[in-house]
């Protein structure tokens, strides 16, 4: 059986390894897709939309700041 067809922000929480809170927080900064769907409160996306957007993000310790020498 494959994926479901919508994610809710406890499904993109699981998947990330975050609180729903975080995921709550990427979204409103607009650090994460906008959700594809919105019935009342609750916020859904496509698996796949969410898989493609996090395997764009840096990972942990890339980037960030330049160490002083």
């Amino acid at each position: 059986m494959g994926d479901p067809e919508w994610w809710t922000t406890a499904d993109v929480a699981a998947f990330l390894g975050v609180r729903p809170s975080t995921v709550s927080h990427y979204r409103a900064d607009g650090r994460m897709p906008a959700p594809d769907q919105t019935i009342g409160r609750t916020h859904m996306w496509r698996p796949a939309r969410v898989r493609e957007w996090h395997a764009g993000r840096p990972r942990p310790g890339v980037g960030g700041r330049r160490r002083k020498v």
